[in-house]
């Protein structure tokens, strides 16, 4: 049964509710003291703009090298990679740090998001170890071989 709920912010919402009267009027009753929707996820935007400003301050000392990937990859890597970094700075070396920005692909911040900062640090070192041996073998794949 659909229901007009005035929430706590004083905006006024259409919910679904199923189940038996009471447990409508109980769910009705708790709907009241929480805020709409908009509210809620206008809060929880300006929380993340907040962090996000926080993070950006906390690692503004370092040179952040652009991130290679989709247009996607790259908004959310770069947000991801500031608050990692903005982690690591305040608990870790500039020595740690330096190592983090040497990963420049989008895709690898994404897939290792959720990673401990020990972990974090360990995948940083293998993937900066492949990348640089990636970029010994293109250097000598261009050089002109002799017999």
């Amino acid at each position: 049964m659909e229901q007009r709920i005035i929430h706590a912010c004083g905006h006024e919402q259409a919910h679904h509710l199923t189940g038996f009267e009471s447990q409508q009027e109980r769910k009705a009753k708790w709907l009241k003291t929480t805020t709409c929707r908009d509210c809620f996820v206008a809060k929880k935007r300006a929380e993340e703009v907040a962090a996000a400003a926080l993070s950006s301050a906390a690692v503004s000392h370092l040179v952040l090298p652009p991130l290679a990937g989709t247009d996607r990859q790259i908004g959310w890597a770069s947000t991801i990679r500031t608050k990692r970094l903005a982690a690591l700075t305040n608990s870790n070396s500039d020595a740690d740090c330096s190592a983090c920005l040497r990963v420049t692909d989008a895709k690898w911040w994404i897939d290792h998001r959720d990673l401990t900062d020990v972990d974090l640090m360990a995948a940083v070192t293998k993937a900066s170890d492949i990348q640089d041996v990636r970029a010994v073998t293109a250097s000598l794949t261009d050089m002109p071989r002799t017999a």
